[in-house]
């Protein structure tokens, strides 16, 4: 919450979108720069945290951290990937990457978001460069950690090549299949 414990050097508009949530290509020995460092997409680069000196400018020691492959939107609250190796659904899905975010609870003064399942394409084992929402509407109209009917929390590919989501709020699984 960098409004809620910095607010000389944060606004509520940034605390609502930072730090991004990052997706990275882990390799032994990488150094991703957590905990001393958060992915700005307001700036696209690596910014020292407040909590080691950083000041939402500052990049320090973040410089030699790499940055994201992909990052989303901040405090979506990602729970659980699954790459997906079926065939049931079309061909663009191969290969790829699912994301259930959670959904968020500390976006104000924006809304909240989140509470859905993403996919991120994959060419050559590399990540792509954008997301698509895959599934959405699990928090019904009313989108809050209180308020949302459901929040996806795992998945797991079927045999047959579906897939399933967890909902930690409704009680819920969800089995989505591809119909031809």
């Amino acid at each position: 919450v960098l409004h809620g414990n910095w607010p000389e050097l944060f606004t509520e508009g940034q605390n609502a979108e930072k730090p991004a949530e990052e997706l990275f290509r882990v390799e032994r020995g990488g150094d991703y720069g957590w905990p001393y460092c958060y992915y700005d997409s307001e700036r696209n680069d690596k910014v020292l945290a407040p909590e080691y000196g950083g000041d939402g400018q500052a990049v320090g020691r973040c410089a030699e951290a790499r940055d994201p492959v992909l990052a989303f939107p901040a405090h979506w609250a990602p729970n659980a990937l699954a790459f997906y190796t079926g065939s049931q659904f079309p061909e663009q899905y191969g290969g790829g990457l699912f994301i259930a975010f959670h959904g968020s609870w500390n976006r104000a003064p924006l809304a909240q978001q989140g509470y859905r399942v993403v996919f991120v394409p994959f060419t050559g084992g590399r990540a792509g460069t954008t997301y698509e929402t895959f599934a959405d509407g699990f928090a019904g109209p009313d989108v809050g950690p209180q308020t949302a009917l459901h929040r996806p929390t795992g998945l797991a590919q079927g045999p047959d090549g579906s897939l399933y989501v967890t909902d930690d709020k409704g009680g819920r699984v969800y089995r989505i299949v591809y119909a031809r």
